[in-house]
């Protein structure tokens, strides 16, 4: 488990630091193409949910411990997002970024939103956003995300 830990860990900071470069190299279990086509898949299943406030996957979705980060505040829990659901009416997912390490995937990508979070209206201009997942039983779960999205 702690082995586990390190390598989420690991991969959130690997992940960070790319999101500002140009370019870079690293391995993966899969091709660039595989990996950003199921990080694609595993953000707008995310967005979805929240979009159609499908609180029933989330459920299963989101791993435990789960933590979300916005640019606007503390992290919230699991429990804590599900039973306060912003408003998201639209979006659009652009420069997905997906590196797989052993049973843990991170995805950088930018998103267009029509969001509303605790009644603060957030602007719809392009932002980054970072998922962390990992994969059990061949199933994916969400178990860190951070909107880095500010309000206007």
């Amino acid at each position: 488990m702690k082995t586990r830990i390190l390598a989420v860990a690991a991969t959130l900071a690997v992940a960070a630091a790319l999101a500002g470069c140009g370019s870079s190299s690293s391995a993966s279990s899969g091709t660039a193409t595989e990996s950003n086509s199921e990080g694609t898949k595993l953000v707008t299943r995310l967005l979805e949910d929240v979009k159609t406030k499908n609180k029933d996957d989330l459920e299963k979705f989101l791993t435990p411990n789960w933590l979300l980060q916005r640019a606007t505040g503390g992290p919230l829990t699991k429990s804590e997002f599900i039973n306060g659901l912003p408003e998201l009416s639209a979006y659009k997912i652009e420069n997905v970024k997906a590196l797989e390490y052993d049973d843990t995937m991170t995805v950088a990508f930018v998103a267009t939103t029509d969001l509303v979070v605790d009644g603060t209206k957030f602007p719809g201009t392009p932002a980054p956003y970072l998922s962390s997942f990992i994969q059990v039983d061949d199933q994916w779960y969400l178990m860190a995300h951070a909107n880095l999205n500010k309000p206007k």
